[in-house]
């Protein structure tokens, strides 16, 4: 039973972490890749994180 709740945080855990890049591919924002990379990247630092989270909840940035 402890290796399913342990599945399952972990589970849980890797859905906040990757939040930036569900949005974006769900929202269709243009520069997925980008987000991808940055949230890929710089996630594991939360200024990298809410950066990734900024732009796949916005699509009007530059290039």
């Amino acid at each position: 039973m402890s290796s399913l709740l342990v599945f399952l945080f972990c589970l849980f855990f890797l859905g906040i972490y990757f939040l930036p890049v569900i949005v974006a591919k769900c929202r269709g924002v243009r520069h997925f890749g980008s987000i991808v990379v940055i949230n890929l990247f710089l996630g594991m630092t939360f200024i990298g994180w809410v950066i990734a989270l900024a732009m796949a909840c916005s699509d009007n940035f530059e290039e």
